[in-house]
Order: C-alpha cells, then structure tokens, then sequence
C-alpha cells in the first residue's frame, strides 16, 4: 500500500508539475516576459491607465484603502472609484518594497490568472477524468485572443475571472468533502471577484440557485448538496450583502467627489433604438467576433453544445444545471450590459465561465455516449492541434494590437510623453503641481506619464477652450502643450506665462492666470 501510495503522489506531483511547466511555456511562446515591461499602449490605453492611475495614487496619498483616486481632477481632489481596489493596493504596497515599477501590476494579474486556470485543469480533470482533455481544454480556454491580451495588462476583469475559477474549484471540492469550509472558501473567491467586477456575482448566484432548488426539494445529486441549510443560507447573504455595500458605497462616493466617468450601473438594450442595436450587433459579429476566440474553436464550440443539448440525459445532471443556469446568467449580463459591447472587448471576458461549463458539460455527455471515440486518438489529436492552432491565434492577435499601437489615437499621448516625467523632475516642477495637458483624449493617460494631477483637454474646439478657463480658475499650475501650435491660439496663449522648459514635441508653461 506505501509503495502504491508513493507512486500516486509522485504521478500527481509529475502530473501538476507539468501542467505548471505548460503555462510557463505558454507564456514564453505569447511573450509575455517581454510585454511585462511594457508601458501602458495600445487598446484601451484609456482604462489602463485609469487602473495604473489607482496604484499611483494610492501609492503617492498615504494608503488609505477607502479613499481611492486618479490623477484627473475632473471629480474632488480626484477621488472617485469603481472596482473594489484589493489589487491596485496591493501593488500599491508592492511598490513601497520594490520601488514604483509598473510591471508589477501586470505580474500580479498574470499569476492570478494562471493560477484560476491551474484550478480549473483541476476542475476538468475531476469531472472528466482524463489527463490529456484536461490539459487541452484549459488552454483552449485560456485562448481567447481577448483574454490573452488583458492577463498580462493592467486591467482587473482578468483577475476577476482568474478569482472565479479558484471559488468554482473550491464548490466542487465542497461538494466532495461535504465541508462547510470549502464552501465559505469558495464564497469568499466568488465574493472577491465580484467585488471587482460585480458582474461575476452570476457565479455565485448560479451556486445559490442550486441552493434554492434543492430547497424546494429539486433533487440535483443522490446526495444533498447543502446539508446544512442555515450556515449556506448565512453565507450566500453575506456574500451578496458586501457585494451590494461595495456597489452603494461606490454610488455615494463617486457622488459626493462629484465623479460621473466611471460606470456604476447597467448600460441596458431597452434603451436602444432597433437601428442602434443592429450597429452593436455589427461590432460585435464583424469585429470583436474574430477577437474572442479561434473561429475553428468557436466551431467546436457550438458542435458540442449542440450535441450536450441532443444527448442532455447522458450528462451529469448538477453539471447540466450549472451550465445552463450560467448560461441564462450570462445572457442576463449580455443584455444588461449590451451598449459596452460595442466598443470594450474585455467585457466579454465576463462570460467565459458560461463558455468553459457548456462545453465541459458536452464533453462529458460525448464520453458517457461514446467512450470509445472519446479516448481515440483520433479525437485526443484532433483537439490538441485545436489548442495549438488557438492558442498561436491568440499569439497573432496579441502581435497585431501591440504593432498598431501608433494607430490609436488614445495611446498616442503615450508616445509623446514617454520621459517627461523625468525631465519634469529634473525640471525642479513640484510632484503636486496641477496640469492642463492640451491635447489629450484620455481623462488620466497623460497626467499618470507625468505622474502628476490635473485635467486634459480633448482638442481646442470652443466648448473645449471654454473648459480650459475652467481648470485655470480651478487652480492649475501648468500648461502642457503637445503642440507649439497650440501657443498661437488666443484662447491658449492669454494664460501662458513663462516658459518652463521644451522637451521634443511639447512645451511647458507656468500659468499665467492674471
């Protein structure tokens, strides 16, 4: 029996360390140990600074966890918020031992992310029983183009997942062990993510319909799956009481701040006209579409869920459930959130859970149905050339965002301000002094590469050069223009006192506000 015991946890050590060893070469293969020491670039350039805007402030204004801020001085003092912040203040915190690195925000991401994936090969691997599909299915997963792109940037929705997957890991492994532990385990990752994001709380809420229906007497599995009823029913209300206290307290606070950019609530269908729903639904299908996934994954995709639908008896029937009421979740979310569709990819990562059950769910109809022709060979190829092909998809697109980054117009500031933060420093120009940089079309892009506060103007438009008086009036110290040309303008050069300093294409001046 020793001998037996020794071989198996060295099959399982062999076995997981292999799997680790996977994401460590799949992550060379995206090169990711190059675009971890890239500055902020490319598509929503916007939001990543936005979050890289978070961890600075933090960073610069004492660590106070409940008084989150940007560099844009549009709200009081800059503070406003969104997501709950856990990861921004603990980069935050990193950056007081490390020094203020900004790769370590992306760091941070990637090890969250891979670890949900880790546990979710955990996750395939206990439902289906097989090493190789588990292996396989994970990386397929892990392939969407958007999803590669976003684990190693600056955004939180990534982490959410990544979050996600670890609560999903530990409600099955309850399952198993029929603690209560596990299942607090799984609500406190499931509560995390959607805290970050709070359209990941259709994971829990899809645990806490399986709840609800064995309740009411719904027999799920052979066994109960909630034994103990209060303790479940106390959870499930503690996590959706801190997730609905994090959403009120960020209303009251964007409000008293006087913050109206970020999104805090739905941004729903009904409140389109027809005409502007077929547009979204043009982006969606002839743009971002080719974004998400592999189309030949995508094809796969709907072969097996039409399959897991056809043969729905061989499933496992609390899997069947899981899937489908993730499924309704998400188209939920879908329409809720339809007009973000348009122009922010990231929002479908969001429904990746849906996509993993579905097809997990299949897959285990196609093994109880035909056991043969699921450990062919045959089979076993076909889907790791699948991966392959995915994941080098993924690999292409991940190329093509970073080589048009010139073409964004959002990014462009970017470029512009590469060092300027150095040479203002140089400059003796006080870390607290307030900008007007002139022109930017982000709210925190070019105030987070000057690491200092103060507002941006879009272009020199009236109703722009109106707002420009404003922020004068408000208290700005400088002027930064990305223009010379911009000095000419009489609108602009009534308030430009002295020269401060050129630097490539930009000029700084200290403002003169008469």
């Amino acid at each position: 029996m020793k001998i037996k015991s020794i071989i198996s946890q060295n099959k399982l050590f062999f076995q997981v360390s292999f799997v680790w060893l996977l994401f460590i070469v799949v992550a060379f293969f995206l090169e990711y140990h190059k675009i971890l020491f890239y500055r902020p670039q490319g598509i929503h350039f916007t939001r990543q600074t936005d979050s890289l805007s978070f961890v600075a402030n933090y960073y610069r204004h004492g660590m106070n966890f409940f008084e989150p801020r940007v560099f844009s001085l549009n709200s009081i003092d800059g503070k406003a918020t969104c997501e709950f912040p856990l990861i921004y203040y603990f980069t935050a915190l990193l950056y007081h031992i490390f020094g203020e690195k900004e790769f370590l925000l992306r760091l941070v991401n990637v090890l969250i992310v891979f670890t949900g994936f880790f546990f979710l090969y955990k996750i395939i691997l206990e439902i289906l029983k097989d090493y190789f599909y588990a292996v396989c299915l994970t990386f397929i997963f892990f392939s969407s183009s958007v999803l590669i792109y976003y684990t190693n940037n600056f955004l939180p929705d990534p982490a959410a997942l990544g979050f996600t997957l670890i609560g999903w890991w530990s409600f099955f492994k309850f399952i198993r062990s029929e603690k209560n532990r596990d299942l607090y385990v799984s609500l406190s990752f499931f509560t995390l993510a959607s805290l970050i994001k709070v359209t990941y709380l259709i994971n829990p809420l899809t645990i806490f319909s399986l709840f609800l229906l064995e309740t009411f007497k719904f027999k799920i599995t052979e066994k109960n799956i909630f034994k103990s009823k209060t303790p479940a029913a106390i959870s499930f209300s503690i996590c959706i009481l801190l997730v609905f206290s994090w959403n009120m307290f960020v209303r009251k606070y964007n409000s008293v701040n006087n913050d109206y950019y970020f999104l805090t609530g739905i941004c729903p269908i009904w409140k389109l006209s027809k005409q502007e729903i077929a547009v979204i639904w043009d982006y969606i299908i002839r743009y971002w579409y080719t974004k998400y996934y592999f189309q030949s994954t995508f094809h796969a995709f709907y072969i097996l869920v039409i399959f897991g639908l056809i043969f729905i008896r061989k499933s496992s029937r609390l899997l069947a459930l899981v899937a489908y009421i993730l499924f309704a979740g998400s188209l939920c979310y879908f329409v809720l959130f339809y007009i973000q569709f348009r122009d922010h990819d990231y929002y479908f990562i969001a429904l990746i859970p849906a996509i993993i059950f579905l097809i997990v769910n299949a897959f285990l109809t196609f093994k109880n149905k035909f056991p043969k022709v699921f450990n062919s060979i045959f089979i076993k190829a076909a889907f790791l050339l699948l991966a392959v092909l995915s994941l080098n998809y993924g690999k292409l697109n991940l190329q093509r965002r970073y080589n048009d980054n010139n073409g964004d117009k959002f990014a462009k500031i970017g470029i512009v301000l590469k060092d300027t933060r150095k040479y203002l420093d140089s400059s003796g120009i006080s870390a607290d002094a307030k900008f007007i940089v002139v022109t930017d079309y982000t709210p925190n892009g070019s105030l987070y590469f000057l690491n200092r506060p103060g507002w941006t103007i879009q272009d020199t438009a009236k109703e722009a050069l109106k707002r420009f008086e404003e922020c004068v009036k408000s208290g700005a110290d400088y002027v930064l223009l990305t223009d010379k040309a911009y000095a000419e303008n009489p609108d602009i050069s009534k308030y430009l006192g002295e020269l401060k300093g050129k630097y490539n294409s930009i000029l700084v001046y200290k403002i003169n506000a008469h």
